[in-house]
Parts: C-alpha cells; sequence; structure tokens
C-alpha cells in the first residue's frame, strides 16, 4: 500500500471516531438513566439547557436517554 492511501485510509478513521464521539454525547436538556449488565437501573443523568451535566448513583457504560427537558421556549 502506497503511503499516500495509508494516509487518506487514517484520515477516514479519524473522521469516523470524531463524528462517533459526536453523537455519543448526550444533548443539552436531555434526560437519562444509567442500566447494569442486567438491564437494571442503577443511575440517572441530566443535561440542563446550559449544558451542565450531573448524574446520580452509578455511571455505567449503558447510558438510555427517556427525556428531554423544554429548552429555549418563545
Amino acid at each position: 500500500m502506497q503511503p499516500r492511501s495509508k494516509w487518506i485510509i487514517g484520515l477516514g478513521l479519524a473522521a469516523a471516531i470524531v463524528a462517533g464521539v459526536a453523537i455519543a454525547k448526550p444533548r443539552n436538556g436531555e434526560l437519562g438513566v444509567y442500566l447494569d449488565d442486567n438491564g437494571n437501573v442503577v443511575g440517572t443523568y441530566q443535561v440542563s439547557c446550559d449544558g451542565v451535566f450531573s448524574y446520580t448513583g452509578t455511571r455505567t457504560s449503558h447510558p438510555v436517554a427517556n427525556g428531554q427537558l423544554f429548552c429555549n421556549l418563545p
């Protein structure tokens, strides 16, 4: 494989990673829960309309969004 092809593939992978991280980030005003491996709720989280993140309980790698705050109402 030529050096230019490796560079293009690397750039494509980097772009895919950046896009994945952007999608995984909770949105402002989002409410959700953290689930354990058995599907039990072990924590909750909230992202305020100003983007301030807070949580209670245990954070896991299984967040599930289940609500939205009303932000920027007219």
